[in-house]
């Protein structure tokens, strides 16, 4: 609960720095992805993953950035160089990249299979995750 409160002041503090209302209208084109965007800036400062959000909507937007930014769709990756990527985001913050890892597996961002790990491609289809 605690943590709910502290997430929604500094989503209102972030908002309040760009001069933005809190509701962006309905069926304004990018006002999902403005959304996506702050919630990335919110949690991601300097390439650096500060901390997890609470909420799981927000949660899989942050690791859904942190998987495109980081893994090339098809590639393929030893368990240990994912673990390097992971760990220059998790550099000073409150996330250890074990935790990360499993995470983005968990979501589908990453798959794996005998130590080697890919981001699968897109599907193409809306909604997925």
């Amino acid at each position: 609960m605690v943590d709910d409160r502290s997430e929604r002041r500094d989503l209102f503090r972030e908002l309040a720095r760009e001069g933005r209302s809190t509701a962006p209208p309905d069926g304004t084109p990018g006002a999902e992805d403005d959304r996506a965007g702050l919630i990335v800036r919110t949690f991601v400062k300097d390439g650096r993953l500060v901390r997890l959000p609470a909420r799981w909507t927000r949660k899989k937007v942050v690791l859904r950035h942190i998987a495109e930014r980081t893994f090339v769709p098809g590639a393929e990756y030893p368990e240990r160089t994912v673990d390097e990527k992971l760990r220059a985001w998790c550099d000073e913050g409150d996330v250890d990249h074990v935790t990360l890892r499993r995470h983005l597996v968990d979501l589908g961002h990453l798959r794996r299979s005998g130590g080697t790990y890919w981001r699968p491609a897109p599907s193409g289809r809306a909604g997925t995750v």
